[in-house]
């Protein structure tokens, strides 16, 4: 039996870290390349089972596609009886990265990554009929890849019976009454696209506007959206025919939108709007307290001001800002997409994740307030740090800033209860206004 620590040819397993139709995928590591890498692992039952041939199909189809977009095979071989299959190894797969869940931005992103593999893979005639959230893997840099091409012929066929009010799942209609076509691919694409913007799976039968409708206007254009509702039409005739048209509609709508919003607006002459007395509130309270808490941002939603280090927006409870293109450090979590440094290894911001590190003892941090409460752990913390960055340690001590008076009753943490309307470090909703508790 395979298991933790077990040698197989030249790679020792690691973790399991899930389950395929045919065989299952192990983190493991190559001892000859001294890297870690994952690998699918086909037991001899299945290959018995499917045949040889038809378990090597998905490594010939992969060798055929290589694309940045598409996971590709860095090794296969029959090793003991079982086929093994060596990828490199992703950070998570589209259900559990909470990112292109929370953030209409990072959904964008990870449908224009799986929409260009796709239409690689449509150009060489290949259709994958198997594309759902956990065939899409998500990796370090952040970019998304399609996963699993062939596994599909291996799979038992399951009936699919319609009633009103059930789902569809994934699977194009066209796809379970036996005519599947390229478009059918983009049908399940489109459906995973209005399921991560809306936080809905669309049902059948489909009146428009469907559930969920409002919040996902509010996250694409009428271009993007237009695309996108087109690619999930349940008629196969109103749909895009494979995925090179629906690629090629939706970086042209992404084109557009980008293009209007960097086009300078002519402003009409008017008086200046007055502002609100949440406005005013967060602009006196930014220039009395900004510069101490390094409140140098302003949120996505409400533009009050905000820290880096804050996961929610004190002023409107907003937890989708996003710091990749403006954080003063020079890394970036790509979990909170919040400022790392290259020497930690782990994000301090969020609690969550591991980043590689350089390898380099750290250099003594002149902002940092606190040492880890390891005693054999030298990292240093900043103000408001969740955890230790270089063991994930979590602080003993609640943070407390002199000038803020209140504390919050759920964490502890330093609070302005006259001003903020959320807890910035735990996201706690004041009912009424400023009832934090002093300290």
């Amino acid at each position: 039996m395979l298991r933790r620590g077990s040698r197989l040819g030249k790679y020792r397993l690691e973790r399991r870290i899930g389950q395929g139709a045919v065989g299952a995928v192990w983190k493991a590591r190559d001892t000859v390349e001294g890297r870690v890498v994952a690998l699918k692992i086909v037991p001899p039952g299945a290959v018995q089972e499917f045949g040889r041939e038809a378990v090597e199909r998905e490594a010939r189809i992969g060798n055929r596609l290589e694309h940045p977009n598409i996971v590709t095979p860095r090794n296969a071989d029959w090793i003991d009886g079982h086929f093994v299959l060596a990828t490199d190894l992703a950070r998570s797969n589209l259900v559990a990265y909470p990112g292109a869940h929370r953030s209409g931005r990072i959904a964008l992103r990870v449908i224009r990554d799986v929409a260009m593999g796709l239409a690689h893979a449509h150009a060489s005639r290949i259709m994958h009929r198997d594309l759902k959230p956990g065939n899409i893997l998500i990796f370090g840099d952040g970019h998304a890849a399609l996963a699993d091409f062939g596994e599909w012929r291996l799979a038992k066929r399951t009936a699919v019976t319609y009633t009103e009010g059930g789902t569809l799942g994934y699977m194009a209609p066209e796809q379970a009454y036996g005519r599947p076509s390229l478009g059918s691919d983009v049908f399940s694409l489109g459906l995973i696209a209005y399921e991560l913007l809306s936080g809905h799976l669309l049902k059948w039968p489909l009146s428009w506007p469907p559930e969920g409708y409002a919040r996902f206007s509010s996250k694409v254009s009428g271009a993007i959206e237009r695309a996108l509702r087109k690619a999930a039409e349940f008629e196969p005739a109103r749909r895009f025919s494979d995925g090179i048209e629906f690629h090629q509609a939706l970086e042209s709508a992404c084109r557009r939108v980008e293009q209007q919003r960097s086009r300078p607006r002519r402003r009409p002459r008017s008086p200046a709007p007055v502002p609100s007395a949440l406005e005013v509130e967060a602009e006196l309270f930014r220039r009395r307290h900004g510069r101490r808490l390094d409140m140098r941002f302003a949120c996505h939603r409400c533009e009050g001001p905000i820290s880096e280090s804050m996961a929610w927006c004190p002023w409107c409870g907003s937890r989708d800002n996003s710091f990749r293109e403006i954080t003063p450090y020079p890394l970036v979590c790509p979990d909170c997409e919040r400022g790392v440094r290259a020497e930690w290894t782990a994000c301090p911001w969020c609690a969550s994740g591991r980043l590689a590190g350089n390898g380099r003892r750290p250099r003594p941090d002149a902002r940092a307030l606190r040492r880890c409460s390891r005693r054999d752990c030298d990292g240093e913390l900043r103000a408001f740090m969740r955890c230790c960055p270089r063991c994930k340690q979590r602080p003993r001590r609640p943070w407390i800033d002199r000038e803020l008076e209140d504390r919050c009753p759920r964490c502890h943490w330093s609070v302005s209860r006259q001003s903020w309307r959320h807890c910035p470090w735990c996201g706690r909703r004041e009912p009424a206004a400023g009832k934090f508790a002093r300290s």
